[in-house]
């Protein structure tokens, strides 16, 4: 028979216990949310965003859990617009060129006005009342959050298996592959080449079948999935466009968020943006320097070349922007944007 002593103490032991168990529970991740990359872990988007989830993830103290799922495992890039307004998917980092479906306007990025133009001009251009413009169009037509300015991958350029391209003339005939945005197909048309549409994830086979001759992209995806095994041998630096990542959240979950970790993720990305797009410019270097390494022949297109092709496209940018129901008068403001931005 227990003494008052002993039952008093298993009682005090229970209590105990139970606090435990409840601090436990609320020291685990009380918020997760899951994120979908259709690129490998060596790409510069998924190295971004997973050293971004690691800052966050320590930040909130265990009451929020950042999953990165890697290589189109869960979505392809595709197909994250439409899982984050379904609410299928948590958070996605899909490609401008990915949104034009969705948001019109958001072909603008891709018009000849920004054809041959470096990263600077976009940063005054999208961080700038064009993108706030964007982004409401975008978050109000998905059902989305987004997080603030949008990350790098680079400048687009046009790589070849076979034939290089070392001028303006050198486009005719060539089957390049593009990923989203039609405004990509009507550039390289107007060039004289055709456009392939072909997802991320099927560029090794298509280059490997001969179904295209040659890539739209950048240095760090072709050395990301190591392009050059699949048959790349030259790179033309013709800067077609300046590709960057846009951050979003299914707008249910991110109400289902306290106010707290709302304010934790927009200031926790933000600080990350500006170290990102350097770590891009660099990674871009480095990337076109191993392309050179691993058989790849570079040739930079010069500043006469540049005029000349932006010259060449820009009689298709009205019949584009009419093509892709971009609203006129948006484009209007965006290349008043790009002239103040080039100055």
């Amino acid at each position: 028979m227990k003494t008052k002593r002993q039952v008093l103490k298993a009682a005090v032991t229970s209590v105990a216990a139970a606090g435990m168990l409840f601090a436990t529970s609320a020291m685990a991740a009380d918020y997760k949310i899951d994120v979908s990359l259709e690129t490998g872990p060596n790409h510069i988007r998924n190295i971004s965003i997973k050293k971004w989830a690691d800052i966050l993830n320590a930040k909130s103290g265990g009451q929020l859990k950042i999953n990165v799922f890697e290589g189109a495992s869960k979505f392809k890039g595709s197909s994250v617009p439409t899982a984050l307004a379904q609410g299928t998917l948590d958070m996605g980092v899909p490609g401008t060129w990915h949104l034009t479906k969705f948001i019109p306007d958001f072909g603008i990025i891709f018009l000849p006005m920004f054809f041959g133009h470096d990263r600077q001009v976009s940063y005054k251009v999208m961080d700038g009342p064009v993108g706030d413009e964007l982004v409401k169009q975008t978050e109000s037509k998905l059902n989305v959050k987004i997080l603030g300015r949008f990350i790098d991958i680079g400048s687009a350029i046009t790589f070849m298996k076979t034939a290089p391209i070392k001028g303006p003339s050198d486009y005719k005939n060539k089957r390049i592959r593009i990923a989203g945005s039609a405004a990509h197909a009507r550039r390289y048309e107007a060039l004289g080449a055709n456009a392939v549409k072909v997802s991320w994830p099927d560029v090794p086979q298509a280059l490997q079948t001969g179904m295209v001759d040659g890539v739209m992209t950048a240095f760090e995806s072709v050395r990301s999935a190591k392009l050059w095994d699949s048959g790349l041998k030259f790179a033309y630096v013709d800067q077609h466009a300046f590709h960057q990542y846009v951050p979003m959240i299914n707008r249910d979950l991110w109400d289902t968020l306290p106010k707290n970790l709302q304010t934790l993720m927009e200031t926790t990305w933000d600080e990350t943006v500006d170290p990102q797009r350097e770590f891009t410019a660099q990674r871009d270097t480095d990337a076109r320097v191993e392309a050179i390494k691993n058989g790849i022949t570079v040739t930079d297109a010069s500043a006469a070349d540049l005029h000349k092709l932006r010259g060449n496209l820009m009689p298709i940018q009205t019949s584009v922007i009419k093509e892709l129901r971009i609203n006129p008068a948006f484009a209007d403001r965006v290349q008043e944007a790009i002239n103040k931005a080039g100055m």
